[in-house]
């Protein structure tokens, strides 16, 4: 196990940052933030309203699972129109908007500037991402398609969006290069190396050389339909290996030991961590199409790698877990890092999940059941939205320099979200091994489906509370801005109380 370089009793010196920490949390005036964070705000407000439009959608589907019938003639709401404007509005409008949001604000702190290189690049481009997928989901809904998972935004969309996220490449690779704080702090490796990873995962999987019908499928497809199939998977994949897990790990690894004012536990994990996501992601993909006529090769190397990516994935774990070391108090107090470290576990769970799916048997078993949904939820929602909603409250309360309106409201989205999410998950794993056993006994589907319609009543139920979190968190942050919470201050406990106190004197 490595050792720690500092004391975990001993302080950080206020303002410093190392390769093994951010500058930690220090007294301030009361007041907004130094730093302009326009870019950040405009991104980070923007992922909340959709978290909670995307949230609907799946709400949709959900009603759908239990009544087939409930929006019969609305062609906007069937379900082959709603999913997959839910699955892009997940990754591409909450979790990427979340994500660039927080790189926004957490990247000029670590590279000591007074803000990204361009603020007013940053908020161009959070409109133009906004407009963009609204266009695309409004073709999504009126059956505008490409047709291929996780890729169906027709070709000029596709286009656009590259050319959104290549400018922001540019703003955060201009900010680096101007940094006045030498050592890069592991969170800044994966700043410079996930955005880079995904541009070139996007244009790839989204076959961008062929357009093919730009308006309406076919267009955006290799000619082989299976080594489409390969591609697509090796695509989607990478979605969630390449962009949503490393920004994961790249914001725990800054809101620990920030919050928690303790140094990285250990900086060579931090770059297991990071160095083993890049070797080991790329080859996962083809375990998901593992009962499909894929070369065999292709299916060892989506199975070795399935299982050799748990080496940066306990590295980061024992990282995390060194860090916390004593600090666990704080997972009580600090809303912002219990959500964070409660994101972090699932993060943990849904990866030794995955290792599991990747056993021949064992997806045989699972191939084409609801535990493969519960599984990418697991990561989408337990794991990314969790860690997304608790590092939005941090970083609001930072840019606006006051505790939020309401830490009651705070309690209330967290027990919501996890205790939703957890019921949701444990429902479609249950009706999942439900559905993989009864086909092995040969039980016909019809009947199958019957046995789980009280699953996916559960199912919706626990949807609600999800959808019930967001909206809460629309109003306490509406609330946060607009209005004084100096009132709240002397009567709730601050929700994210290290913001505004002094660091710990080591005794």
């Amino acid at each position: 196990m490595a050792e720690r370089t500092v004391e975990p009793a001993r302080p950080l010196e206020p303002g410093a940052v190392t390769a093994e920490a951010p500058a930690p949390l220090t007294a301030r005036a009361r007041g907004r933030s130094p730093f302009p964070d326009g870019a950040a705000r405009h991104w980070i407000l923007s992922s909340i309203i959709w978290l909670t439009v995307v949230d609907l959608f799946g709400l949709v589907l959900a009603t759908e699972f239990v009544s087939p019938e409930a929006f019969g003639g609305i062609s906007f709401l069937s379900f082959s129109r709603i999913r997959p404007s839910h699955v892009n509005g997940v990754i591409l409008a909450w979790l990427t908007m979340m994500y660039f949001g927080a790189l926004f604000y957490m990247l000029p702190r670590l590279v000591g500037t007074r803000g990204m290189w361009s603020e007013r690049l940053g908020i161009i481009c959070a409109w133009a991402w906004n407009l963009m997928y609204l266009l695309g989901v409004i073709g999504l809904l009126t059956g505008h398609s490409q047709g291929r998972e996780y890729g169906e935004f027709i070709w000029p969309i596709d286009i656009a969006l590259l050319v959104i996220w290549c400018l922001n490449i540019v703003n955060i690779l201009a900010t680096v290069s101007i940094r006045t704080i030498r050592p890069i702090y592991v969170s800044v490796w994966f700043f410079i190396a996930s955005p880079l990873w995904l541009a070139v995962d996007y244009a790839i999987g989204n076959v961008i050389w062929h357009p093919g019908h730009v308006w309406g499928a076919p267009s955006g497809a290799l000619d082989s339909s299976l080594s489409d199939a390969i591609l697509n998977w090796w695509y989607a994949h990478n979605l969630f290996g390449l962009w949503l897990t490393p920004m994961l790990l790249a914001l725990t690894y800054y809101i620990v030991p920030r919050v928690t004012n303790t140094p990285l536990y250990s900086y060579t994990l931090s770059l297991i961590s990071f160095w083993g996501m890049a070797f080991f992601y790329t080859g996962v993909g083809d375990h998901h199409i593992l009962q499909s006529p894929t070369p065999s090769w292709l299916k060892t190397i989506a199975e070795v790698s399935s299982w050799m990516l748990l080496v940066p994935v306990f590295a980061f774990t024992i990282n995390i877990l060194g860090t916390m070391k004593g600090n666990w108090d704080k997972f009580f107090t600090n809303l912002p890092l219990r959500f964070t470290i409660t994101a972090f576990f699932f993060y943990f769970l849904v990866n030794i999940q995955g290792a599991f799916e990747a056993i021949q048997p064992f997806n045989k078993l699972t191939h084409f059941t609801n535990f493969v949904v519960a599984h990418a939820h697991l990561a989408l929602l337990g794991a990314f939205t969790i860690l997304g909603m608790g590092v939005i409250d941090y970083m609001v309360a930072q840019m606006y320099g006051k505790p939020l309106w309401s830490r009651n409201l705070t309690e209330w989205m967290y027990w919501l979200v996890t205790v939703g999410f957890t019921g949701f998950f444990s429902v479609l794993t249950l009706a999942g091994f439900q559905q993989g056993f009864s086909w092995q006994d040969g039980i016909p589907e019809v009947n199958v489906l019957n046995e789980l319609h009280a699953y996916y009543i559960a199912r919706g139920i626990f949807g609600a509370m999800i959808v019930a979190s967001g909206i809460i968190q629309i109003v306490n942050i509406g609330m946060t801005i607009f209005t004084n919470t100096a009132e709240r201050r002397r009567r709730e406990t601050l929700v994210v109380a290290e913001a505004i106190a002094p660091p710990p004197v080591a005794s």
